[in-house]
């Protein structure tokens, strides 16, 4: 079989984490993606040898996967997009809308699944999310937020931590 190009981003979509721990079904595309920034990675494996005192290549070597990550950034830093993912609250009044930052930091897990330019879609049932601002005050960059979305095993049984469809 002839290997495909796979290539550019769609749309990126976000949501709960669905009650029995599996894929969530309400996602919404969180929007603004910056170009040239998503990136899914999955690192080098965790190899660890065993040897023994009567050779000098390893008795026994077991493998463990890398985490996955998948890190991009985005334009969009409306409050009401700011709470879904750096928590805090938010209100609004005649004035405007307001975000204000938790005092701690929430441990915060969505589903994501990306869709690609030629329809391939990539699901992540549950990540943890990390974000940074990165609010840039130049004339020729835009306040943004940087994502980095860890890989973890869903609760639900049987349940794959990320998947992968292409089309036929």
């Amino acid at each position: 079989m002839a290997a495909k190009a796979r290539i550019g981003l769609k749309k990126l979509e976000m949501g709960d984490v669905a009650a029995d721990g599996g894929m969530g079904t309400s996602l919404a595309e969180f929007g603004a993606t910056v170009s040239q920034t998503a990136v899914l990675q999955n690192e080098s494996p965790n190899v660890t040898d065993f040897n023994i005192e009567e050779q000098s290549t390893p008795f026994y070597t077991a493998s463990v996967d890398g985490k996955i990550t998948l890190t991009w950034s985005s334009y969009n830093v409306e409050p009401s997009s700011l709470v879904l993912v750096k928590g805090g609250t938010v209100t609004t009044d005649p004035s405007g809308t307001t975000w204000a930052a938790p005092t701690e930091t929430p441990n915060i897990e969505k589903s994501i699944r990306l869709t690609t330019k030629d329809g391939t879609i990539i699901e992540i049932p549950r990540g943890k999310l990390d974000t940074v601002f990165q609010w840039n005050f130049q004339k020729d960059k835009l306040a943004q937020v940087d994502f980095t979305c860890t890989v973890l095993m869903p609760t639900k049984a049987n349940t794959p931590h990320i998947t992968i469809k292409t089309p036929a």
